[in-house]
């Protein structure tokens, strides 16, 4: 397959990988997350080429994960927002985060931690199910394939 044809197959892990799966797109979004706004913000921040850095703010905008806002009129320059399908890529960056954090080696002693406002407290992610509330760890879990009628 393809890294092209990502976009068609019927798997949404595989859809989702066609947006936001090059190396660069989640740091974006990271970065975005972290309240950078401008093109000069993001390189650098990242140390990315402009022109890389221009293709991929182009595809997150076409693809609506972003949106352009005009902050100056010649020459004509733009902040890059999250729009509410960038916003909710939040959760997948939090867990993303913190398998970092936890499953990869060599990381630094100082790294950016995640705070809940509501208890203080440095966040510790985790997924649960929305009817019964409980945390939903990979041994309760069971997939199938349903085709849509």
């Amino acid at each position: 397959m393809r890294w092209q044809e990502l976009d068609q197959v019927d798997c949404p892990i595989s859809r989702a990988l066609s947006l936001v799966g090059d190396r660069w797109t989640l740091l974006i979004v990271r970065d975005c997350l972290l309240g950078v706004k401008r093109f000069e913000g993001f390189q650098m921040s990242l140390g990315i080429s402009r022109t890389i850095l221009r293709d991929r703010l182009a595809h997150l905008v076409a693809a609506g994960v972003l949106e352009q806002r005009p902050y100056q009129d010649r020459p004509v320059r733009f902040d890059y927002v999250l729009t509410g399908k960038g916003r909710a890529l939040q959760g997948v960056m939090l867990m993303l985060a913190d398998w970092g954090r936890t499953a990869v080696s060599g990381q630094p002693e100082t790294q950016v931690r995640t705070f809940h406002t509501s208890c203080g407290h440095v966040l510790q992610p985790y997924v649960a199910c929305a009817d019964c509330g409980e945390e939903v760890l990979g041994k309760d879990l069971r997939t199938i394939r349903q085709v849509a009628s």
